[in-house]
Parts: C-alpha cells; structure tokens; sequence
C-alpha cells in the first residue's frame, strides 16, 4: 500500500440499511485516485477524541474498501459496518458529522490479480460486499462468476451495479448456510481463482471445504479473515499481528 497519508473531511453520512453506514469523505489530495481504483482499499485513520492521528505508526487504523470515486469533486465513499461489531471504526462511523476531520492513507492494490480466467468464485459479507463489488464490476465479460454475499436481514441488501446474477444468503449462521450454498458449485477441469473475504473461522472452514470437497488447489483461492467472531476489532488487530497467517 502507498504509504501517502491524506488529509480528508467527511462531506456526507448517512444509515443506509441496518447494518451499514456510508461515509462520503472528500480531500484536495484526492486528485490522483480515479473509478479503477473502485475496489481497492484504503486505511481509514480513526480519530481518537475528536483528533486525527496521521502518523502510520501510532495512528488507530482499519482498512476498507473504496465502493465509489467522484473523480470531479475528489470524493471517496466507504461503507462502514454497524450495530454488529465493536470497535473504535464503528463507534466513529455512527457518529461522525459532516465536516469532520478523518485521516486516509492508501490506496492498496486489489487482492486479485489475474484477470483473464474463465471461471471466478466470489465470497463475502457485508464487511466486503464492496470488494466483490468491484471485482464483478472488473472480470471479463466472458467469465462465469458464481458470487455469494451472506448479510443478517434482506434490508442489508445494496446494489452492486451489475448485470451479474448475485446471490444473497439471508443468514445467521453463515457457517452452515455458506457451504450448503456451496455444495453446488460446478466445478470444471480448470478450477475457478477463489477470493473470500470473510469471519475469520468461516474462512478456514470454506478454505478446507473447497480444496477437499471441490478439489480447487489452495494456490486458487486468495482469501482474507476480515474481522473473528468473539473478538473487538482491536484484539483481532494484535491477533493478526502476532500470527500473520490468520490474517
């Protein structure tokens, strides 16, 4: 990731379904970020006390996703995920107010990088819709996309602007509906790339699920626990930076 550290204000928020709060922020450094970087992510430094630390090394940071670019006015919107997880991110994304001071540093590349396969496998939930979002968004027109997004009510269903079919699993309990769903995934003799971005123990156990029940090899799947059951966001930061591998 860019190490540029932006100084940005917030210019809009709104709720927009239960569980997700959409933050416009705007900059005068925003100059260099166009739509194709839709998707990737950025480090949304967290102000602590009403200021904002810029500095990478002690900053309260969380990464998130770019959903939208208004390339004219230098505009990124993010979406924040509320009412689920506790943490510093989502105790400022309820509160925070136009005109507010916000950090961002970034942005980072995608995860995936080949984009000339036939066959793709999306996984996600509401801290990642954006990614697949913008994945759907970027594949060849050509390729089948076999894409699931689980959320915990059907008012956290948004609309991912494209033609490709998506399918929303309306769960709470994502560990058993997700690989049901999965159980009838057509594989063919040149396995799908896999990107999941998902809890943490989800992960493990559709990783294990799709090289043994799918035989799709682990070097096809990027996958990323983006947040861990049982855990504040902050003890899952230290988690992962103790045991990169969870990550």
């Amino acid at each position: 990731m860019g190490k540029q550290v932006r100084k940005a204000t917030v210019l809009s928020t709104e709720q927009i379904t239960p569980h997700l709060q959409r933050i416009v922020v705007g900059s005068d450094e925003f100059s260099d970020l166009t739509q194709a970087h839709i998707g990737c992510y950025v480090k949304v430094l967290i102000p602590q006390n009403g200021k904002v630390d810029f500095n990478l090394k002690t900053a309260c940071m969380r990464s998130y996703t770019i959903r939208d670019i208004e390339e004219a006015s230098g505009a990124i919107t993010l979406d924040f995920v509320i009412n689920m997880h506790q943490g510093p991110a989502t105790q400022w994304a309820v509160t925070a107010k136009v005109g507010d001071n916000v950090g961002i540093a970034g942005p980072g590349p995608k995860k995936l990088d080949n984009y000339q396969h036939p066959h793709y496998v999306l996984l996600g939930d509401l801290t990642s819709v954006n990614a697949i979002k913008g994945y759907m968004q970027q594949l060849p027109a050509s390729a089948k996309i076999d894409a699931f997004v689980h959320a915990p009510t059907a008012q956290d269903i948004i609309n991912l602007h494209t033609q490709r079919d998506v399918t929303w699993l309306i769960t709470n309990t994502p560990e058993a509906d997700m690989l049901s769903a999965l159980n009838n995934l057509t594989v063919t003799s040149e396995p799908p790339i896999v990107f999941m971005a998902l809890e943490a123990g989800l992960v493990r156990k559709t990783k294990t699920f799709l090289t043994q029940e799918c035989d799709i090899p682990r070097c096809n799947i990027v996958s990323s626990g983006y947040w861990k059951k049982g855990l504040n966001s902050e003890s899952y930061k230290k988690e992962r930076q103790q045991s990169p591998e969870l990550a």
